[in-house]
């Protein structure tokens, strides 16, 4: 039976991992700083601050899991890209990879970041478009997949690398953009927004996490884009939600800035995932959003 470590296991795509994870037969091992976490069965929740090297050698050495899922990571929104916190967590992989691979650990996924790429006009090619990261988050990102690879080399386990894009669902973090557009909805305030015009790939958590688990139990290894291969308008899905919620008056679009560096189309390309892994989402943006609209 596989022994699975998850790092992360209370984040947003960390929880839906570990609910994912619950439907295949393995034996699973979760840490965070409390060492409490969502109740399940066969989850066994461990105390440790994995950006202490002392306490990731004495967790893995402990464990010593035969599959590590590595999501941990700051993600405060707003902060995250510039925060200072960006360089602990790029530590910590590190060492995290080098004490897996010590302890004779066989698979290594960490979870990445579109925001590593260089995008362009053109959907994002996993093996193709430039990693050329504009932020901290994306640097540090980039740097631990490049580590990760260095450990697999050195220690002979197999890695690979989820570049998540635009993850929305349960669990959400409400100052997010879709819980925060159906806040201010709900509660019959103006949406204020920038003009909405920028494309990304939103891909709902759970599917998200399917296909991360998915990588986790496969042999794949090297980057993988974690999103739909659809484009779709900011502006579409502020629209989508005012309209579910029958305020199609309270959108301001243009009302905020961008953020400064923000770029106009950031979108997977999902070949190689549905070659090599042959998966696609089981579900839509507007079945998505229509579920995250009825369990809020």
């Amino acid at each position: 039976m596989n022994r699975v470590l998850v790092t992360g296991p209370s984040g947003f795509i960390g929880t839906h991992c570990l609910r994912r994870l619950a439907t295949e037969h393995c034996e699973i091992h979760a840490a965070n700083r409390s060492g409490r976490g969502e109740p399940g069965a066969g989850v066994t929740w461990h105390a440790a601050d994995l950006r202490d090297a002392d306490h990731v050698l004495s967790l893995v050495a402990k464990i010593q899991p035969t599959h590590l899922l590595h999501g941990a990571w700051v993600a405060t929104p707003r902060l995250y890209g510039h925060s200072p916190e960006n360089f602990a967590w790029l530590r910590s992989t590190i060492a995290l990879a080098a004490a897996f691979g010590r302890h004779g650990g066989a698979r290594f996924v960490g979870i990445g970041s579109s925001a590593e790429y260089d995008p362009g006009e053109r959907p994002c090619v996993e093996d193709a478009t430039p990693i050329r990261p504009a932020t901290i988050y994306g640097k540090c990102k980039a740097a631990s997949w490049l580590a990760v690879q260095a450990a697999a080399q050195h220690h002979g386990f197999s890695a690979a690398w989820g570049r998540l894009f635009m993850p929305y669902g349960p669990g959400d973090p409400p100052q997010r953009l879709i819980p925060s557009v159906l806040a201010a909805l709900r509660a019959g305030q103006p949406v204020q927004t920038s003009h909405g015009t920028q494309q990304r790939d939103f891909i709902y958590a759970p599917d998200a996490a399917d296909l991360l688990v998915r990588l986790l139990l496969s042999q794949e290894a090297g980057a993988f884009n974690i999103g739909t291969g659809r484009a779709t308008k900011v502006r579409s899905v502020v629209e989508y939600l005012a309209s579910r919620c029958r305020r199609p008056d309270l959108p301001q679009f243009g009302a905020i800035s961008l953020t400064p560096g923000e770029p106009d189309i950031l979108v997977a390309d999902m070949s190689k995932v549905g070659k090599r892994l042959a998966w696609s989402p089981q579900n839509d943006l507007h079945q998505g959003l229509d579920r995250v609209i009825d369990c809020a």
